[in-house]
């Protein structure tokens, strides 16, 4: 049975994990613990972590019949907007009903994927976390259906507590989410309509990845399939995919 449970409890299952959900569910444990929208749930190989109306799912191997059962019906009572899952249990839902969902691809960077005739920007020359008021533009310009409110609350929250970073270089934009056990989770990337199309992004990711490689971490994402070549050239390769629910 899947049913709410402690932080500490959280925090062990956690432990020295680095997959974009264990970092997912600890970046808002790390933010949030105490709060009554952050909140984990643990069942027979499986922890889901809620914020508000948005879930993370991480399973340990893969589900019984019996569990991806719980599962399912955990979801259908406990009400949400959208759950993160990996491939094989998105895939199994999808089976199981949970026809409303999309697929995401996780990449990773690696510095030797750059060409050796094309440099990389001083990580120096990036400005990390800026007036949050300069940023929002180059998201929502990204990222429309964005909630200014909702956005500026987290992000400014997660910064003040350490927890994460927002980086910006010639009208592009990176948010670092998660920093553990050796893994860097990025997300939010997006340019202004003005800097589209003059390798602003490209050579954002490719002066924070190398950094955090320099840090001894990988820097990993998570995109829509048709962004996969633009990442590519960027210095990141496919590692896996992931699945999100949306109900």
């Amino acid at each position: 049975m899947i049913t709410k449970t402690d932080t500490k409890t959280a925090e062990r299952l956690l432990k020295g994990a680095n997959d974009i959900f264990a970092l997912k569910i600890a970046s808002n444990l790390a933010a949030y613990d105490g709060y009554d929208f952050c909140s984990v749930y643990g069942g027979k190989n499986v922890l889901i972590g809620r914020y508000y109306d948005d879930l993370v799912i991480r399973t340990k191997g893969s589900l019984t019949d019996e569990g991806l059962e719980e599962l399912s019906l955990f979801l259908r009572v406990c009400g949400f907007k959208s759950a993160l899952c990996g491939l094989e249990t998105g895939q199994r839902l999808i089976n199981d009903g949970w026809s409303n969902a999309k697929e995401s691809v996780l990449l990773k960077f690696a510095s030797q994927l750059i060409p050796e005739n094309e440099s990389i920007i001083p990580f120096e020359e990036i400005t990390a976390d800026p007036p949050l008021n300069e940023v929002f533009p180059i998201v929502k310009d990204g990222f429309p259906d964005i909630d200014h409110d909702g956005w500026y609350t987290d992000i400014n929250h997660k910064i003040r507590h350490g927890i994460a970073h927002v980086y910006l270089y010639g009208g592009a934009t990176a948010t670092l989410i998660a920093d553990m056990n050796g893994t860097a989770y990025l997300t939010l990337l997006a340019s202004a309509k003005a800097a589209r199309g003059t390798g602003a992004a490209k050579n954002l990711l490719r002066a924070l990845g190398t950094q955090f490689e320099k840090q001894g971490k990988e820097a990993c994402v998570l995109c829509r399939e048709e962004l996969v070549p633009f990442y590519n050239k960027a210095g990141f390769y496919v590692a896996g995919k992931a699945i999100t629910i949306e109900n």
